[in-house]
Parts: structure tokens; sequence; C-alpha cells
């Protein structure tokens, strides 16, 4: 399976509004973060569960494991090829990228629904399940989260350290997105996949592991009337996973991170909003380099950017030799661009060298980046991994 970048079409230039993306496969994607998790990853419950629900596939996201757990995903991969996936980071970059990583290669290849769920499942396997059935019914519901709060009947064991600091985000997270949101961190949640989720993961999370209260702020509409597309679901079952609980420090970290998103949340939604709509030509600028790149060319070519274009698409597809220091001075530039809001799309060339120079940088997980090339048969071995094709 080559993963392929979704190209989008408008029926003309004065229709610009993306509708929903259409969806190439019937399937539901679980994505799984997992860092160090060779002791407590239980793949046969996975396998089992993928088994039983052949519409079910997991994309398992390594995040720079220090231990077993890259052999172990591969051996998973190995054992039911057509419904596990693995990606690798290039380093730990933390659960929110790794996270976004993940949505991020699912809804391009197609999936109907995409999900994500911690790797020790607190939350069990079957709450995805109720997830897709509210989803197939509303049509109107693009997100699907769940919520602890427990009531009669319902299995959600959490002791009192839990329980305030799930009050705190919750609070926060109603502050931020505007959302009655009762539970922020369950760790289960679930996603329609359209052109606009696609385009609220072009950007790395800035909330670190609040990163979930984040992306719903990027999916709501600015207009109150219109976030008619969450629902929150109370899960059955949830329990405390020993080793997995979070630091005072951590806590504390989230809370000012949650603040400046508070405060941001009308540019951050407007800054997302404004993606639904296509770039028109006059608003894309296309940049292209020679034969030679270099980090004086790369702030040559920031030099000749225009204050009114939104759109840069820097195209190195035709590189052919790097000189010292290209990518890092290419991810100062992107970043500066990112910061004076504007999209940022790089094409990199059919270059085994030169595309392993950037994925050691890690530009290709903080940024666009697309293989310009004909040959999709080429790709066949580099499918799970960050760089999507032309």
């Amino acid at each position: 399976m080559t993963k392929q970048k979704i190209r989008f079409t408008e029926a003309s230039l004065e229709q610009r509004v993306l509708k929903s993306a259409p969806w190439k496969h019937d399937r539901t994607s679980i994505i799984i973060p997992c860092y160090n998790e060779a002791n407590r990853l239980h793949l046969e419950v996975f396998l089992n569960f993928a088994r039983k629900n052949p519409k079910i596939s997991f994309v398992f996201v390594d995040d720079g494991s220090k231990d077993l757990t890259i052999s172990l995903l591969c051996g998973a991969m190995a054992a039911l090829p057509d419904q596990v996936d693995v990606l690798t980071m290039a380093r730990n970059a933390g659960k929110a990228e790794a996270v976004r990583h993940g949505l991020k290669f699912a809804a391009q290849r197609g999936d109907k629904y995409i999900a994500f769920l911690d790797a020790d499942l607190a939350t069990p396997l079957n709450a995805i399940i109720d997830f897709i059935s509210v989803a197939d019914r509303l049509d109107n519901i693009d997100v699907v989260f769940g919520s602890r709060a427990g009531g009669l009947g319902r299995r959600v064991y959490r002791d009192i350290h839990r329980k305030m600091i799930s009050l705190v985000c919750a609070s926060m997270g109603r502050l931020a997105t505007g959302l009655a949101l009762k539970d922020t961190q369950c760790g289960a949640k679930l996603f329609r996949n359209t052109e606009h989720l696609i385009n609220c993961l072009d950007a790395p999370f800035t909330a670190g592991w609040l990163f979930d209260v984040e992306l719903f702020l990027r999916i709501s509409n600015p207009n109150k009337r219109e976030r008619k597309n969450f629902f929150e679901y109370p899960v059955l079952e949830w329990t405390e996973i020993p080793g997995s609980n979070i630091k005072f420090s951590d806590v504390v970290k989230g809370g000012l991170k949650m603040t400046t998103l508070i405060f941001s949340q009308w540019k951050i939604r407007a800054r997302f909003q404004n993606r639904r709509i296509k770039p028109s030509p006059s608003m894309t600028q296309h940049l292209r380099s020679g034969g030679a790149l270099s980090a004086q060319s790369i702030r040559s070519m920031k030099a000749l950017i225009s204050e009114e274009r939104h759109h840069i698409t820097l195209d190195f597809s035709s590189v052919k030799t790097l000189g010292p220091s290209v990518f890092t001075t290419l991810t100062e530039v992107c970043e500066d661009l990112r910061a004076h809001d504007k999209e940022v799309s790089i094409y990199l060339p059919d270059d085994a060298e030169i595309l392993s120079a950037a994925r050691r940088s890690s530009i290709t997980a903080l940024f666009d980046c697309t293989i310009r090339t004909r040959l999709s048969s080429h790709f066949t071995d580099n499918a799970r991994f960050s760089l999507s094709e032309a």
C-alpha cells in the first residue's frame, strides 16, 4: 500500500469552500502512540481484536523508543500486514507529535474514521466500536470522544488524584474551546475523515500532553451555533493502569500551556477556519531551487517571498547536492514563515540520500513534505514512513 498525498479539486474559481473529503476506504484506523512500551504492550489483544473486526486497522507510532518496542511492532505488522501499519519517528518527539503523525497518515490514505487510543488500553478497544456506531447514525457528528463521567453500571475506576486533574483539565478545556466538555483526557477519540481535519493536522501542536484540547479548538467553528459536531460518549469501562501516572510538573506545565490556549483561542480558531478555503493562484507563491541547495540559496528564496502571498511552495525536487546545514536553515526559515501565518509546502526529490538527511533533520515531521516522483512503485517499501508521494 503506497502512502499518497490527497489532492483537492474545486469546481470553479468562485466555489472555493472545501467540502468534506470523500473517504476511499470503509475502514477505521486506530492510532496507538508507543514509547518504551515493550513491557506492557499486549499486542495479542490488538491482533485478536483486528481479526474479529476486519474493517479495523491499527497504526502504531513508535516515538523513538529505546527498548524493544519497534521489534514487537514489526512482528505485529508481519502477523497482520493488511491491518497493522508501523510508523517510526526519527527521534522522541512526544505523544502529541506521534498521534498527529499517525492521524495524518491514516487521513491522507483515505480511511473513513480515524481514532486514537492509549497503548495501555485503560479504555478498552470496544469503546471504538461504540464511537463508530454513533458516527454512523449521526451524520453531523465529526468528533466522538470518551468521557469517564461514570454512572450506575459503568466500570470506571479512578483515584482522587486523577479525578482532580480531570476536573481542572475539563474546566480549562471548556474555556479554551467553548464546548461543554465534561472530560478531555479519557484517551479515546474518533474523528470523521474530512478535508478540514487534514488541514487541522498540518501544524504541530503547542499544548503538550493536552494536545487533544488544542485539536478540538482547531476543528471547532468560530460560530458558537455551528459547534454541534462533537459528541461526548460516556465509556462503559476505564481502568487506571500502573506506570501511566502524570507527574505534578506535567500538570503545572500543562496548565500554563492551556492558559496560553485560552488567550489565543480566537487566533487559532480563525487560522484553521481560514484553511477551509482553498488558496487561489493569486494567494500562492511557488519558488523553485536548482540542482545545488545551500543555506544561502534558501535565505535568497526567502527574500523573494511576497508579503501578500499566503501559501508558499518551496520546490526542491531538482536538487542533487546539499550544502552544510541546509535543513537546519530550511527549518528556521519555515518556522519564521509559519510565525507570520503563511502555509508552507515543501517538495523533495526522489533521492535516497537527500530524503534520509531530511528525515534525520525532522523537517518531514514538522512540515508538509512531498516526494515528487512519477514512479509510484518505487515507494512500496517506504509506505509506512513520514513522507508522502506526489
